[in-house]
């Protein structure tokens, strides 16, 4: 199955988020652990690697940044980034400038990376992802070194140093050869080797991670309609409910949609997105897997998990991506075989019941 999912890019009825949306709890929380575990693993966590240049230290203080950049956003990525940096300058024994080139090469590597799985949230744009971001940090390590790094290096120093802490290394090396040698035989391939760890490290903990912030911020701002059961004797009054339920959403909730085939609840994922604001038509995901609309303040992504056959193949399909997010509400229909991604998020049950007479809705928390 592919994992292409359809978006709809109505920048329109996409409107730009508040700041009261941007800095809650659950925000400021991600950014404050990302950028502690940032500090720690640039200022401690971090090893000379053997075979390249004495001090060229392994380290992966990228990796929360680019969590942050996945989970959140890009330019909290470049936050988490900028922050490590300037933590870190009150210590330098540069002159502030080996951590200014850090933090060019980190914001060329985080940027990119989650801007491109921001736009496209599936295994398949993980991966280029990752790729653009190690290839930009490798590129600009060597414009850094090139032109910020070394010059000030050898001014301070002197080149017969560089050069003679590289002849074990090179010993052909020169003053003449110096870039050549250093920038293409140890500096690249380094950042490539940094950068391939962060990627592959970000792949195994980005869903944990999430996870967890979902589970422990599950109540923030949550409130719902009460548990009930509501009778429908007509679409226009399915609709009605889903706008009414709407207006009690307050962003992250996820809905799921139990009920046989005709029972109604696209009709009520209509009258949802027109409470949320939505303009564009509400067709059934039932072939695109994923509808995605934009309402005045949240965000709605209609799901047909019917074709899913379990929570790998919804995360091979970039649904894990939206589920429990800030600013998104999901409607799920056929859930059943992916109900463990649903840990942790504000969920709301809606089972619709055919009757005699219509439909019998029951909500539940």
């Amino acid at each position: 199955m592919s994992d292409k999912i359809e978006e709809r890019s109505d920048t329109k009825n996409n409107a730009r988020p508040t700041a009261k949306e941007i800095f809650t709890a659950k925000n400021i929380t991600r950014l404050a652990v990302f950028t502690a575990l940032s500090v720690v693993l640039y200022m401690f966590a971090k090893f000379p690697m053997p075979g390249f240049a004495p001090w060229l230290d392994m380290q992966v203080s990228e990796l929360p940044a680019l969590l942050a950049g996945y989970m959140m956003g890009p330019w909290y990525g470049a936050v988490v980034i900028v922050l490590k940096c300037a933590i870190k300058m009150p210590f330098t024994t540069t002159s502030c400038v080996g951590e200014i080139g850090d933090l060019l090469m980190g914001i060329a590597f985080v940027l990119p990376a989650a801007y491109i799985y921001k736009r496209n949230r599936t295994l398949k744009g993980a991966l280029v992802s990752v790729s653009v971001g190690i290839a930009s940090f490798a590129v600009f390590s060597i414009l850094v070194n090139w032109l910020v790094l070394i010059p000030f290096y050898a001014r301070v120093y002197d080149w017969n140093m560089l050069v003679g802490m590289l002849k074990s290394l090179f010993p052909d090396i020169t003053k003449e050869t110096f870039y050549v040698y250093y920038l293409f035989c140890s500096v690249l391939p380094f950042n490539i080797i940094r950068g391939i760890v962060c990627g592959g490290l970000t792949f195994l903990l980005y869903k944990h991670l999430e996870r967890f912030f979902n589970y422990v911020f599950a109540k923030d701002g949550k409130k719902t309609m009460n548990d009930r059961t509501v009778k429908i004797n007509s679409p226009k009054a399915m609709e009605r409910l889903g706008k009414k339920l709407a207006e009690t959403l307050s962003g992250g909730e996820v809905l799921l949609l139990m009920g046989e085939l005709g029972a109604g609840k696209t009709v009520l994922c209509k009258g949802l997105a027109r409470g949320l604001g939505v303009k564009q038509p509400v067709v059934s995901p039932t072939f695109t897997i994923m509808n995605e609309y934009f309402g005045k303040k949240y965000k709605l992504c209609h799901f047909d998990a019917y074709r899913l056959a379990d929570a790998d193949e919804a995360y091979g399909a970039g649904l894990t991506d939206f589920i429990g997010k800030d600013g998104i509400i999901c409607a799920v229909e056929w859930w059943e075989n992916i109900k463990e991604l649903f840990d942790g998020c504000k969920t709301i049950k809606i089972t619709i019941r055919k009757t005699d007479k219509g439909r019998e809705v029951r909500i539940e928390k």
